[in-house]
């Protein structure tokens, strides 16, 4: 990889972003202009799992889900930095970008999870909430 002063200023910003709670980006170029792997190396820097799905010929909208379930799971019960990538050629249905849009939005996807899933999670996430000193409420 060559370094070059415009590369190390886009490295900067998006180790910037990452530095954000919640913080995110959409990094526009053409092929092979570094999108990716100045993410990954970005992700490297902050010590961030860097997430990225893998399209198959049977990868659908089930798939997808079950994909963001793992990484909401993994950013939000475990309290792992994560860095999810998502390219332009894996959005195969709108579904997709619909689901991305409620996560930037509100942080949350509708029937995302089960309700035992939920409960689960709640009960995962109820001890570190009590040592933050949030009250104990299913909320």
């Amino acid at each position: 990889m060559v370094f070059f002063t415009d590369c190390l200023l886009h490295l900067c910003r998006i180790i910037r972003i990452l530095k954000f709670e919640r913080g995110n980006a959409l990094l526009i170029g053409v092929g092979g202009s570094g999108r990716k792997s100045l993410t990954r190396l970005a992700s490297y820097n902050r010590r961030c799992d860097c997430f990225e799905i893998q399209i198959t010929k049977s990868y659908g909208v089930r798939e997808f889900y079950e994909d963001l379930s793992r990484l909401l799971i993994k950013a939000g019960v475990e309290e792992t930095s994560v860095s999810f990538l998502f390219g332009d050629n894996q959005i195969i249905s709108d579904q997709f970008l619909e689901a991305i849009n409620n996560i930037l939005n509100c942080g949350w996807v509708p029937n995302l999870f089960e309700p035992e899933q939920i409960i689960q999670i709640i009960d995962d996430c109820r001890a570190n909430a009590i040592k933050e000193g949030y009250e104990d409420m299913n909320d």
